[in-house]
This record gives structure tokens, sequence and C-alpha cells, in this order.
């Protein structure tokens, strides 16, 4: 936030001269102040006379990252591949049944839980 100081610059001559200067803190108003006069014996912050607060600054949107590797794929195929890769699973699952292998062994060999197993065979033999 800057402000408007009020100065009192003295020449020694014992004409003192008021003036304002705009400034980020008491210091650097000095500083601008001793830059505009030169000559200046001593300068003295006598007040503020306004606040400025500062610009607010425009915060872009940020925008969504999109992996490369997946811009031509859609949602909906996305669901359709995981939608075959579970119906592959549930067809071996059965065919391994029928073959009289156990739920345990079935689900260790296609690394799906054995509740899974039981899940889904006893949904297929209940059609």
């Amino acid at each position: 936030m800057e402000k408007t100081y009020s100065i009192l610059i003295q020449f020694g001559d014992g004409n003192p001269v008021t003036s304002s200067i705009r400034a980020k803190d008491g210091c650097d108003a000095q500083d601008k102040a001793l830059a505009l006069h030169p000559g200046a014996r001593s300068i003295r912050i006598t007040g503020v006379l306004k606040e400025h607060p500062a610009p607010r600054k425009r915060i872009a949107p940020k925008k969504p990252v999109v992996d490369p590797l997946f811009t031509d794929v859609s949602h909906e195929q996305v669901q359709q591949i995981i939608r075959s890769s579970k119906d592959q699973l549930l067809d071996q699952c059965q065919a391994l049944s029928l073959q009289g292998v156990s739920y345990r062994s079935i689900a260790k060999q296609l690394n799906i839980s054995q509740s899974t197993v039981q899940r889904w065979l006893s949904f297929t033999n209940a059609r």
C-alpha cells in the first residue's frame, strides 16, 4: 500500500518548504524527497495525507491439464474398455469354474479376490 506523505524540507535559509510525496513507506518518502531537493539540509515527515490501496492483481484462470496421451480417447471409450476387460475376466472365471477349478485358484489365476469370484459365479448361475 502506498501513502502520500506531507514533508517539511529545510534548506538552512529559514524558509522551510512543504511538499507531498507518494511512497510505500517513510524511508522511501525521505529518499524520494532528497532526490527531488538535493540541497536540503533536513527532511522531516509531518504526516500522512492519503493512503492508496494496492491495485488488485488479476489472476488468470487455470487451464486444465490435458495429458497428450489421452486426448483422443473419450470417457465413454475408456468405460467401454473397462467393461470389455471385465467381461473377459467374467468369461474366464466361468470357464475355469466349469473345469472344476476352486474359487481360490480362480481368484489367484485372474488376480481378483475370492469374494468377487463367488459373487460373479452366483450371479451367472442365478440366470
